[in-house]
């Protein structure tokens, strides 16, 4: 006998929709469910089914190589019907199952257990089941560690449901804190264009370089699948790319930036460091057209600590004006500041043939490359 559609069979079906779950690969914590629930109740055959709008489909099984059955097929549309546990001892004795070919002719199955795998609001989604191929009963300890499993099953599915919609949210409020940030940085811009003390100007620009940092930081976690990691490789060199469009024709940029990851908050202070670095070797290094070169390295050190150095082939040791001194000054206290917030060591060094900033933390957790 074919199993009547559910009461709320449209509100049911969304239900099952939202969980996203119908054509998803195989999972372990599934697996294992499925598995347990096959010994515990003795049977050779146990199902995770989920009842589509046409078929029943497996996200886990045991004793079956079978991955779906059409609707009118399953015996689990009789248990979404029920408000406990179905048991049917003799499915060629109960008028639900004797007249199934596939389940009980072409497989054999006499016995069948199921319990509803139940949202929070109430709507049946599919159910855990055990089969078996003789008639049998279940204990009242079978049956009791039936359902508990099935609400093991829905305690996994409302979580992976929970992380994916933290996820979209995550990635809508990057995308909109990237924009906003844009436009602050849109009206810096023209402020600064309006100021001529240069040491205002300074400051306008290592503003305008802190939120390139965090913008850019923004984009990467839009991208990427985790929450607080960042893959530096991709983040530093769009920062890179940005600080390079201001280089004069006569100073290039090379960098060699390992592919790993670090937090947020590590990564933004690596950001700011390096950006001021590279701002302020375009500013004083390369002075009346001078040719020379940037050399960015960020590397994972094998005591376990992250080293980035910034160096150029300037003029190195010189004696500045104060102005320009006031300017640098500026930037040193930002790149300090920065490095304070994630235990950084930072190192200077003025050699008459250039200019070195070296910085070394450890990190709190890294991604190390493979």
């Amino acid at each position: 006998m074919q199993a009547p559609l559910h009461p709320d069979e449209d509100q049911r079906l969304s239900a099952l929709d939202a969980y996203d779950m119908i054509e998803t690969p195989t999972e372990s914590d599934f697996d294992d469910i499925v598995d347990l629930a096959s010994r515990i109740c003795e049977t050779p055959v146990s199902l995770m089914s989920l009842l589509d709008k046409d078929r029943q489909w497996f996200k886990a099984s045991v004793g079956t190589d079978t991955d779906s059955t059409p609707r009118q097929n399953a015996i689990c549309g009789h248990t979404i019907l029920q408000d406990d546990l179905l048991e049917i001892e003799d499915t060629l004795n109960d008028p639900r199952t004797w007249d199934n070919q596939l389940i009980v002719e072409e497989h054999g199955m006499r016995f069948y257990a199921g319990v509803q795998l139940r949202t929070p609001q109430g709507l049946p989604i599919g159910t855990l089941c055990v089969l078996d191929d003789k008639p049998r009963k279940l204990t009242e300890f079978q049956r009791t560690a039936l359902r508990t499993l099935a609400n093991q099953v829905m305690s996994q599915l409302e979580l992976r449901r929970t992380l994916r919609n933290q996820e979209i949210l995550r990635g809508e409020m990057d995308h909109r804190v990237k924009n906003s940030l844009q436009t602050v940085q849109s009206l810096i811009r023209i402020y600064a264009s309006k100021v001529s003390d240069p040491v205002a100007t300074e400051a306008f620009a290592a503003v305008d370089r802190r939120l390139t940092a965090v913008v850019a930081l923004h984009r990467e976690l839009h991208q990427s699948s985790a929450v607080t990691r960042v893959r530096m490789q991709p983040f530093l060199s769009g920062i890179l790319a940005h600080l390079s469009q201001t280089c004069p024709e006569n100073v290039r940029v090379s960098s060699k930036i390992a592919d790993f990851e670090l937090s947020s908050a590590e990564a933004t202070a690596v950001a700011v460091v390096l950006s001021e670095c590279v701002a302020n070797a375009i500013k004083h290094a390369f002075p009346d057209n001078r040719a020379g070169e940037i050399s960015i390295s960020f590397q994972y050190e094998p005591d376990g600590s992250v080293r980035l150095s910034c160096a150029d082939n300037g003029v190195g040791k010189t004696d500045t004006p104060s102005e320009v001194a006031a300017m640098t000054s500026l930037g040193q206290r930002i790149m300090d500041a920065s490095a304070q917030q994630i235990a950084a060591t930072l190192d200077r060094e003025a050699q008459n043939d250039g200019y070195r900033v070296t910085m070394t933390f450890t990190p709190v957790a890294t991604g190390r490359p493979a």
